[in-house]
């Protein structure tokens, strides 16, 4: 599950600095997790799919370019948001006394 949330999340990170991502990675993408964070991953993987398939469209257009960017963005902080509720969280730190 961690190592299909950090594939997913890199994605999303490459194409949010600026980069762009080919539709066979899109669906090469597993989601092997919890429901709520299940949702959030799939709408992020159709979001990077129309990214990747209107790249054209894109290099015509800036602002189509921005507003796909910014919904990946979006798509980012909700996966970010439902980790947050889904995941446990960090093992406090080890003290030997």
């Amino acid at each position: 599950m961690i190592r299909d949330l950090k594939d997913n999340a890199g994605l999303l990170m490459r194409v949010l600095r600026g980069g762009e991502v080919a539709p066979a990675e899109v669906m090469g993408l597993s989601f092997v997790t919890q429901s709520e964070l299940r949702a959030v991953l799939l709408d992020a993987y159709v979001s990077l799919l129309e990214f990747a398939q209107h790249r054209e469209l894109r290099s015509r257009d800036a602002a189509a370019d921005r507003a796909m960017r910014a919904q990946l963005e979006t798509c980012l902080e909700r996966i970010a948001d439902a980790c947050d509720r889904v995941l446990p969280g960090p093992m406090p730190a080890a003290t030997i006394h």
